[in-house]
C-alpha cells in the first residue's frame, strides 16, 4: 500500500505557506554582527546594551510548528475514506451503429469505420448521464450490450466491432430500430433517446423512425460519409466489386437530414464539433427521479480541524498564560467515555441515527433510530431481515411498506408471506413494476417447490410399498418356471438397465459399483471442463463474433432473406 492510499489533501495549495512561513521567520530573526560593538564598548558591558533572543527560542519554534500544522489542516489533510451511494437520473441512451460493409468506404480516411467509432468514442466521453445499450447492425440487428452504466463496457465492446464478423451482411436500419424499441419500456419512453450513426437510409427506416417518434422517443442521426463516396476497401487490400465493377457507396445526406428534421429529431454530420456531440441525448425531457447507481464514490474524511488545536494552544500560551493552566487542568480531569463529538449533543437520536446510516454504520443506526421505518432500513441494510419483517409487519400501510416487507419476508424463505406481502403492495399500487417482477419470481419459486415436494411424496411411496412376497411364494403363477422374473414384480427406481437382475442380492453391490463409476466421471467431466476452459481464446473480436452468430443462428428462423436471395450486401 503507497503513501496515497491512506494520506490525501483536498487543498494541497495551502502547504506552499509552510516553506514561506519558515523563511520570513528566519529573515526576521537574523541579527547583524555586533564586532563594531565589541571595539567601541567595554565586553562587560555588551549584555546590559543589546538584547538576546535567546530565551524566547523554545516559543520560537513552538510557533512555527503550530502555524505549520495549521496550515497543513488547512490543506484538507485526510487519512481515512468512506463509500458513499451515487445515483444517476432515470435517462437511456441507445447508440444504434451501422456495421455494414460499407463502413470500409474511403471517402475519409482511412475509413468511415474509424471515423464512426471516433464518434461514438468522443460522445461516451462526453457529460452524457443515465443508463446506455448498444446495438450493431449489417443485415440484422443485434444488442451487442444491455443497458449499463459503465462507459468502458461500451468502449470495449466498440473495439472489437467490425463489419466482417457480422453474421449477416447488408444495411437494416428499420431492424436496427425496432430491436432497440423490444428494449425501452414504455414508461422510459420520454426519457429515452436513439442516437444512429448510419451511412444509408431508406423507405422502410424512415417508417420505423416515424413509429420511434411515435413512441415518444428522441431520435438523433449522424451520418458518416460524404455524398460522392469513394470505393470500398476490404482489411485485405482487395476492392469490394459488384458484377465486376467497384461499389461505390454514396451517402444520401440531404434525405437522412430531411427525414430526422421532419419527424422532430436532431440530425448530426460526421463534421460535427465537440461541442455540438457533447448535446447529443440532451434533448429528451428531464426526469425527476433518480435511480441507485451501480457504482459507488469514495470520500475523504478531513482532520484538519485536528491540526488547529496546537496553533489555539500557542495562542493561548501568548496571550493569556492563565488558560494554559485551565486547560491541562480540564484534560486531567476523569472523563467518560464518550463515542459523540460536541456537536452530537444538540442533535436528536434519529439525527444520530440518519448520521450513521449515511456513513454506513447499519447497527449503530438501528439503535438510534426512533422512526421504526428508517429502523426497518438500518435492519434490512445491516441483513437483519427477521427484525426488519417484525418491524414493518404492524404498521405496513402503503404500497412501499409492503414493497420492502416481502423483500425481507423472501430474503428469509418466507415464500408465502413474501407474496402475500407483493400482491398487498400491487393492490394499492398497481404500476409498481418492482413488486410484479418479485412476485412472478416468488410464483416461479413457489411452484418449483410445489413440484419438487410432489416428486418427493411419489418416491418415497414406491420406496416404502412393501412387495407382496408371501403371496409370490404361495402363487404357482409367481414362480419362477412361469417365465416371469420375480425382479418384474417390483417397482425398480430409475432402473435404466435393459437387463433385468437374476437375483435380489447383489443390489450393494450395483449401488456401491455405479456410485464410484459415478465419481470418476464427475472428475473426468471437471478434467475435461479445465481443459476446454484453457483452450479459449480471449480475442475479443472473436468472442463478439461468436456471440453474433449465436444471436444469429437463434433467429434463422424468423430471417426469410439472405445475400443469395439478392440482397445488396453493402
Amino acid at each position: 500500500m503507497s503513501l496515497y492510499d491512506w494520506l490525501h489533501f483536498n487543498r494541497p495549495i495551502w502547504l506552499l505557506f509552510i516553506p514561506i512561513i519558515w523563511l520570513l521567520a528566519s529573515l526576521l530573526t537574523w541579527q547583524r554582527s555586533d564586532k563594531a560593538l565589541k571595539s567601541a564598548v567595554a565586553e562587560h558591558l555588551i549584555p546590559y546594551l543589546t538584547h538576546s533572543a535567546g530565551q524566547n527560542k523554545p516559543q520560537k519554534w513552538l510557533g512555527l510548528i503550530s502555524v505549520s500544522l495549521l496550515f497543513v489542516g488547512l490543506s484538507g489533510i485526510s487519512f481515512s475514506k468512506t463509500e458513499t451511494e451515487l445515483y444517476s437520473p432515470n435517462q437511456k441512451t441507445v447508440f444504434i451503429v451501422d456495421q455494414s460493409l460499407s463502413m470500409y468506404a474511403t471517402d475519409m480516411r482511412p475509413n468511415r469505420l474509424t471515423r464512426e467509432k471516433q464518434i461514438l468514442r468522443d460522445i461516451l466521453r462526453g457529460d452524457l448521464e443515465g443508463e446506455m445499450a448498444l446495438i450493431a447492425y449489417a443485415g440484422d440487428a443485434y444488442v451487442v450490450s444491455p443497458f449499463t452504466q459503465d462507459r468502458e463496457t461500451l468502449t470495449h465492446f466498440l473495439v472489437a466491432l467490425d463489419p466482417l464478423i457480422m453474421p449477416l451482411y447488408g444495411s437494416n436500419l428499420a431492424g436496427a430500430l425496432a430491436q432497440a424499441q423490444q428494449l425501452i419500456h414504455a414508461d422510459d419512453a420520454p426519457y429515452t433517446s436513439f442516437v444512429v450513426l448510419t451511412d444509408d437510409i431508406r423507405r422502410s427506416d424512415i417508417e420505423q423512425m416515424a413509429q420511434v417518434r411515435e413512441a415518444n422517443i428522441s431520435l438523433e442521426v449522424i451520418s458518416i460519409g460524404s455524398a460522392d463516396g469513394a470505393t470500398i476497401q476490404l482489411p485485405d487490400g482487395q476492392i469490394l466489386r459488384h458484377q465486376g465493377i467497384p461499389a461505390i457507396p454514396k451517402v444520401p445526406l440531404e434525405q437522412i437530414e430531411q427525414a430526422t428534421t421532419e419527424l422532430g429529431g436532431h440530425y448530426y454530420s460526421h463534421q460535427a464539433s465537440l461541442a455540438e456531440l457533447a448535446r447529443v441525448g440532451s434533448h429528451i425531457r428531464p426526469s425527476q427521479e433518480a435511480t441507485k447507481s451501480q457504482f459507488s464514490g469514495i470520500t475523504w474524511q478531513e482532520q484538519g480541524h485536528w491540526f488547529a488545536l496546537p496553533f489555539l494552544a500557542w495562542l493561548l500560551w501568548q496571550f493569556r498564560g492563565g488558560y494554559v493552566l485551565m486547560l491541562l487542568m480540564t484534560f486531567a480531569m476523569p472523563m467518560q467515555d464518550a463515542k459523540a463529538a460536541p456537536l452530537d449533543w444538540f442533535k436528536t437520536d434519529d439525527q444520530k441515527g440518519q448520521q450513521a446510516f449515511n456513513q454506513g454504520d447499519w447497527q449503530s443506526a438501528s439503535q438510534w433510530f426512533h422512526d421504526p421505518r428508517w429502523k426497518a432500513a438500518s435492519d434490512y441494510a445491516n441483513e437483519a431481515y427477521d427484525s426488519t419483517s417484525n418491524t414493518l409487519l404492524p404498521l405496513a400501510s402503503s404500497a412501499a411498506d409492503f414493497y420492502n416487507l416481502g423483500n425481507a419476508l423472501a430474503l428469509q424463505e418466507d415464500l408465502e408471506g413474501a407474496a402475500n406481502a407483493y400482491q398487498e403492495a400491487l393492490s394499492r399500487q398497481p404500476d409498481l413494476k418492482q413488486a410484479q417482477e418479485n412476485l412472478d419470481y416468488i410464483e416461479q419459486l413457489l411452484e418449483q417447490q410445489a413440484q419438487e415436494q410432489a416428486q418427493q411424496n411419489q418416491n418415497q411411496q414406491n420406496e416404502t410399498s412393501p412387495p407382496d412376497n408371501g403371496s409370490a411364494q404361495n402363487d404357482p403363477s409367481s414362480s419362477p418356471e412361469n417365465g416371469e422374473p420375480e425382479s418384474d414384480k417390483i417397482p425398480q427406481k430409475q432402473d435404466n438397465n435393459p437387463q433385468k437382475r437374476d437375483n435380489q442380492s447383489e443390489p450393494d453391490t450395483h449401488s456401491e459399483a455405479d456410485a464410484q463409476s459415478a465419481d470418476t466421471m464427475d472428475m473426468e467431466q471437471q478434467q475435461a471442463l479445465e481443459q476446454w476452459l484453457r483452450q479459449i481464446q480471449d480475442d475479443p473480436g472473436t468472442l463478439l463474433q461468436r456471440k453474433l452468430w449465436y444471436l444469429h443462428q437463434e433467429r434463422r428462423n424468423e430471417n426469410r432473406f439472405n445475400q443469395e436471395e439478392g440482397r445488396q450486401p453493402w
